[in-house]
């Protein structure tokens, strides 16, 4: 039952006029063509084609996810390579500077060497110097020449500690295998056994290398009373 046909079977108030007869739009009327769903209004191509545009769509979507999923495993291999050279930049720097300081190292230990050398080829001049000095006769001590033996010395001795070289070997020390060449041994000396009696050539060190042993003679037994 439609509303103006409800609103006709109700009782008629003789107050209000003649009844009207009101008419509700769109009642009872098939639905205009505005209201109908889109989809009616297109034809199969239409529909072909935005199928076509849609899977198009698609496939181009799935290319650029390949296409990023290829260029994140490139970005990793790239990473991973950084990171390769980077370790290996790291180590050659390090064994750059452990090379370099073992270079350092063997050049001070040669020019040590060198130096050593050159001091073994000084100290027999030093040597035939002081036997010089301890056997000028007395007529001779106030000599010119005499006399200037004695500076030469000191200042080769001078020259020779200014270079880091010290004297080792003195009647009275204990004997070191490691600083002294034992070349004798003498009973009844006023030295303890295993002291040094006598030195027949003094050594020489070079900060803490040894240049030459002193050569000297061992006292033995119990020192001799005065």
């Amino acid at each position: 039952m439609t509303d103006s046909q409800e609103w006709r079977r109700q009782p008629h108030d003789p107050r209000v006029g003649p009844p009207r007869r009101v008419t509700i739009p769109g009642a009872g009327q098939p639905a205009s063509r505005s209201e109908e769903s889109p989809s009616s209004h297109l034809d199969p191509a239409q529909v072909a084609e935005l199928t076509a545009q849609v899977e198009a769509l698609t496939r181009r979507l799935a290319e650029l996810e390949a296409q990023l999923a290829a260029e994140r495993e490139r970005a990793a291999a790239q990473e991973g390579k950084a990171e390769s050279y980077l370790d290996l930049a790291q180590r050659t720097q390090a064994d750059f500077v452990n090379y370099k300081r073992r270079v350092e190292r063997e050049r001070g230990e040669e020019a040590e060497t060198a130096r050593v050398e050159l001091l073994g080829h000084l100290l027999p001049v030093l040597d035939d110097l002081e036997r010089a000095l301890a056997q000028v006769p007395p007529e001779l001590r106030d000599h010119p020449w005499a006399a200037g033996l004695p500076l030469i010395a000191r200042q080769l001795r001078l020259a020779l500690a200014r270079a880091g070289v010290r004297r080792v070997g003195a009647p009275g020390e204990l004997f070191d295998p490691r600083l002294h060449e034992a070349v004798g041994r003498e009973r009844g000396t006023r030295h303890a056994e295993g002291h040094i009696a006598a030195v027949l050539q003094p050594g020489y060190l070079l900060r803490e290398r040894l240049i030459r042993p002193a050569r000297v003679i061992v006292a033995e037994g119990e020192p001799a009373r005065p």
